[in-house]
């Protein structure tokens, strides 16, 4: 099975919240993971955010963000491309997303014959990825 995580599912590998174990049986059963090129700097992004808000101590920062930057050496990454841009830009326009969702939207658009799962935990950008006929997997509302 090849999944593409959207960074509100992928967090959960790193942070132990709800969905956590389903993203944990996801891992489990893929081929491959498939995430775009600024999921990396999202998940480092959301992990400095708990330290500034102390729900992460300096050295569990650490230790996750090394833990991300090992685990993107074996995801399969979409670039950013000239077509994902402007992918990008007829996304926002047709549904109002916000940057990072038409970029996670659109790098899931360009490996999709590719995927089995859109795996996301966002219900703005889930509605949408249905919407454009993605087979969509909330780890935080369903059970697996």
């Amino acid at each position: 099975m090849n999944y593409y995580f959207d960074t509100s599912a992928l967090i959960k590998r790193y942070i132990d919240e709800d969905g956590s174990e389903r993203v944990e049986t996801l891992f489990e059963q893929a081929d491959s993971i498939c995430v775009s090129f600024v999921t990396k700097i999202e998940c480092i992004s959301t992990l400095r955010r708990l330290l500034l808000e102390g729900l992460l101590d300096q050295s569990n920062y650490t230790a996750l963000k090394a833990e991300v930057v090992e685990d993107f050496e074996y995801f399969t990454v979409v670039d950013n491309t000239e077509f994902i841009q402007n992918l990008c830009i007829q996304l926002i326009d047709k549904h109002q997303l916000k940057t990072l969702d038409s970029i996670q939207l659109a790098c899931a658009v360009e490996i999709r014959n590719q995927l089995d799962l859109f795996v996301v935990s966002d219900k703005k950008l889930k509605e949408r990825c249905e919407f454009e006929q993605f087979e969509v997997f909330d780890p935080t509302n369903f059970p697996l």
